[in-house]
């Protein structure tokens, strides 16, 4: 009989959910899809491929596993409004896990997550568009087209405010949920807990899961998706590139470095990197602007009382402004 997801870590984007899916992968009663994010359920050139396709990401899942994998397009509902209903027709016992982070933050990571995904996927580690106008497009009607913003593979993403703003939207995806499942089926997680007690976090999901947290394996801290250390490494390729544009617009550095071992080029190249390299603007998104920062406290504004209620839990912090 093919194997399908006993649980799902449903969201939210840039809340710790590699990390989570990492530490459940350590359990050896825990069997995680590679990918990690299928999207199965939410993208219709994913679900396309067929159910055979997707129980297939588990068919090395033994007998005594629980079959996993983690979406966080899953919690854009509003954006891929067939992702509940494909899921509970496929699997409607499955078992979901949330995890949540203030949402202004969030929505605000996620930008740079696409900052990030252009600048991996392109080597052009430059800032196109800034977050007032992503989320304020008709303010800015000549900010870069999509391509110049979007990496490839991003494709699926509306080029729409939406985009950022719809994850950090709690209430409405978790509505839209209980629409087909169970409230028993929901696990919600703190993302600060997760980061700053992530054992204590490890004992809910397991007791969620019904499983032994004994039985974890121990390893090393999970650090993934650091946004900081991208830019880090951006700011290096920058250097690097600068230093072989120079080379090469001279005739005897072409000379150069045609005639250099490639061992050697990369050793002139690390050195160079590291005596020089300096913080390159262009290259990190600038801070949050006191205008985005309002505006997404006032429209997630009852989204956090109505997740108060709901979640049974002080989110006064999160109606706080001007945090860090």
């Amino acid at each position: 009989m093919a194997r399908l997801p006993d649980f799902i870590i449903i969201g939210a984007a840039k809340c710790g959910t590699t990390t989570l899916y990492k530490k459940l992968a350590n359990h050896p009663r825990v069997f995680m899809s590679t990918p990690k994010e299928p999207e199965f359920f939410a993208r219709d050139d994913i679900y396309e491929k067929g159910l055979d396709w997707y129980a297939n990401l588990f068919a090395s899942a033994t007998d005594s596993q629980l079959c996993g994998e983690a979406s966080t397009l899953y919690t854009l509902t509003t954006l891929f409004p067939h992702t509940v209903s494909r899921m509970h027709n496929t699997v409607p016992q499955a078992k979901l896990i949330y995890v949540l982070r203030e949402p202004v933050n969030r929505a605000y990571s996620f930008y740079t997550q696409l900052v990030k995904n252009y600048q991996n996927c392109t080597r052009n580690f430059n800032v196109n568009r800034t977050f007032d106008e992503c989320l304020f497009p008709d303010l800015y009607p000549n900010r870069c087209s999509r391509v110049q913003f979007f990496a490839p593979f991003d494709k699926h993403l509306p080029d729409d405010p939406r985009t950022l703003l719809d994850g950090s939207r709690y209430m409405t995806q978790i509505n839209n949920y209980l629409c087909a499942f169970d409230r028993s089926q929901l696990l919600l997680l703190d993302f600060k807990e997760l980061v700053e007690n992530p054992d204590k976090v490890m004992v809910d999901v397991c007791e969620f899961l019904n499983l032994d947290i004994s039985e974890m394996r121990t390893t090393e801290e999970v650090r993934e998706n650091i946004s900081s250390e991208h830019f880090q490494y951006a700011d290096a390729e920058i250097t690097r590139q600068g230093l072989v544009s120079k080379v090469k617009s001279n005739p005897i550095g072409r000379k150069l470095i045609q005639m250099t071992p490639m061992a050697i080029k990369k050793r002139l190249l690390d050195c160079y990197t590291l005596l020089f390299k300096k913080t390159n603007d262009l290259s990190r998104p600038a801070k949050m602007s006191p205008r985005a920062e309002g505006y997404l406290h006032e429209i997630f504004k009852d989204e956090i009382i109505g997740l108060e209620d709901f979640w049974k839990r002080d989110l006064s912090s999160w109606q706080q402004k001007n945090r860090n």
